[in-house]
């Protein structure tokens, strides 16, 4: 149960498999991981633009949705809001809780928000002023998102003041999502001599470079192409996608600090995040210069900008204390570098020590946090930069050693991460196949069905998880919220891949209780909620520990999981 002292932050989110959503949550949970004070709970919810009764679609999201009556329930001491795209949802129960709004244009509530110009203008200065591009084009967004039409507006709005025509015929409305196909096909056609691309998002970009691909067409060198929001999907594309994203701190934690205060009863104002371009294949930029004076003097600012500038993506990450701070690896042996070259001599205790300390970085998974083209460039100026300003020849064939043992561990390095990544697809893949053979082989002699699926629970393959299941499955329908039961039973669960059946009938508790009843390890809870159900049945919620694996895959274990319920239940009514 909670602890007098101990707080409940609710994070309310729509589509946790996008890149976006993602960089939400590993940001807050990034700036909560030494706070065992908060317990963090996700209600994560699904994007309805739906509104046709009989589409699939739509019945299928209105069901998922319904996670948010379960979010009701539960006893919140703040909350972090992050619903740009869904209407509807009210706080009636929380008016008095504070709360934190991400990416809203709310003028009465707290919000976070991007500074979409800052960005936006850096990328348009360096295509008109410097590269002198007068034809531009954009795909945006829908009209009921704000982010989308302020973006259009600031896009619009500078093109304007240079004397840049831009017309409708150069914008195309997207969903704003990974499907863009048919906006990009009709922006091209109506415009075969465009130089560059804003995507209004970099999962609009994905259809983009579909179409481009299809036409023989290269982003970045046939036409310029940059996204919004810098999330990891862009570093996956290839080539790599420029695009613009916090300067700073991000949304995520820029949120959990204003919420805390505001919790604290201090006087706070909402909050704009700055922004930069991070320049990658598709639209080369240098975010940063290498001066003589910072090298030469192996300047710690200047060091922590060069791992910002090429690892950009670690800044999120939780150092825990049995694992090696990549930042602090990346100090010691670039320090070195530095001092090594700046004398006349290098000897080879001093070289081997160095490689000693980059074998380790790039052990250690730093490739993860960047794109592979994108530090090649940036080494690539590093080293070109020491060798003008550095004279010491002997020193430098040193330093040079080390720049080629630096690209060596990294493409070596980065083989290895893809062929772990294929490796652990196809182990997900099969123990998702021997869950769905053995939970669905019930056989004429089994009397209770669903206990023959909550036997193969483990099969799954969750290590921290619980399953709540109601006594009754819910039925429910487009016309009406459905009366969730005062109580759960909580049937089966997975504690450091172990599992743990508390007994036939399951341990009762209220409804609203089950996000404190979880007990996933650790001091602090850090977890996210799913809604299992199959068709119009719900079936219970399943309660896992914030992963990234989780995060990929949360949404389809519950649905295997509803789907071998409904069968269960269809197989005993059968007989």
């Amino acid at each position: 149960m909670k602890s007098a002292d101990k707080k409940i932050i609710g994070l309310v989110i729509e589509d946790i498999f996008t890149d976006f959503s993602k960089e939400i949550i590993n940001s807050v949970v990034h700036a909560m991981h030494d706070r065992d004070d908060l317990d963090l709970m996700i209600f994560a919810g699904r994007q309805d633009e739906l509104t046709t009764p009989r589409d699939k679609q739509h019945f299928y999201k209105t069901v998922y949705n319904y996670i948010y009556c379960i979010e009701e329930k539960c006893p919140l001491d703040g909350l972090i809001i992050t619903l740009p795209n869904m209407k509807g949802i009210k706080y009636d129960k929380y008016k008095n809780v504070p709360k934190v709004f991400i990416a809203s244009d709310s003028e009465t509530e707290l919000t976070v928000n991007y500074d979409d110009a800052m960005g936006i203008h850096e990328a348009l200065h360096e295509l008109v002023e410097v590269r002198k591009f007068d034809r531009l084009c954009m795909l945006g967004g829908r009209e009921d998102n704000a982010d989308a039409q302020k973006r259009k507006e600031i896009f619009s709005r500078y093109l304007s003041s240079k004397g840049i025509e831009f017309t409708e015929m150069q914008y195309e409305v997207t969903d704003m999502n990974v499907k863009s196909e048919a906006a990009a096909t009709r922006l091209l056609d109506n415009n075969p001599d465009v130089q560059a691309i804003f995507c209004v998002n970099d999962q609009v970009a994905c259809g983009l470079y579909e179409v481009m691909q299809s036409r023989n067409l290269v982003p970045g060198k046939d036409v310029i192409i940059f996204g919004f929001d810098n999330t990891g999907l862009a570093t996956e594309l290839m080539p790599p996608l420029a695009s613009i994203g916090s300067d700073a701190a991000t949304l995520g934690q820029s949120a959990l600090d204003l919420l805390l205060q505001s919790m604290k009863g201090e006087m706070v104002k909402s909050v704009v995040v700055p922004t930069c371009l991070y320049g990658r294949e598709s639209m080369i930029y240098d975010n940063y210069n290498y001066s003589k004076a910072e090298m030469l003097n192996a300047d710690l600012n200047f060091i922590n900008k060069m791992f910002d500038d090429c690892f950009y993506r670690y800044r999120n990450e939780i150092i825990d204390s049995k694992v090696i701070d990549l930042r602090k690896l990346f100090i010691e042996f670039i320090s070195y570098m530095l001092k090594s070259a700046g004398k006349r001599h290098i000897d080879e205790k001093e070289y081997e020590n160095i490689c000693r300390y980059i074998d380790i970085f790039f052990d250690n998974g730093a490739m993860e946090y960047t794109d592979v083209t994108k530090f090649l460039r940036s080494i690539d100026r590093f080293q070109g930069a020491i060798n003008t300003n550095i004279k010491s020849r002997s020193a430098n064939a040193y330093t040079n050693r080390m720049f080629l043992r630096m690209k060596d561990r990294a493409l070596l390095s980065l083989a290895k991460y893809r062929n772990y990544e294929k490796k652990e697809y196809g182990r997900v893949r099969a123990k998702t196949q021997e869950f769905i053979t053995e939970s669905m082989n019930f056989g004429t002699f089994e009397e209770n069905p669903a206990k023959h699926v909550i036997d193969n629970f483990d099969k799954l393959g969750l290590v921290d998880a619980e399953f709540y299941m109601f006594d009754k499955r819910v039925e429910v329908s487009l016309q009406q919220t459905p009366v969730f039961p005062e109580t759960i039973r909580l049937k089966c669960k997975m504690k450091g891949g172990k599992t743990v059946i508390p007994s036939a009938e399951g341990v009762e508790c209220k409804t609203e209780n089950i996000y404190n009843e979880y007990d996933g390890g650790g001091k602090a809870k850090r977890i996210i909620a799913f809604p299992v159900f199959s068709g119009k049945y719900i079936y219970g919620i399943l309660i896992c520990n914030i992963t990234t694996e989780i995060l990929d895959k949360g949404e389809f274990v519950a649905g295997q999981l509803g789907n071998a319920l409904y069968l269960s239940d269809k197989n005993k009514a059968d007989k």
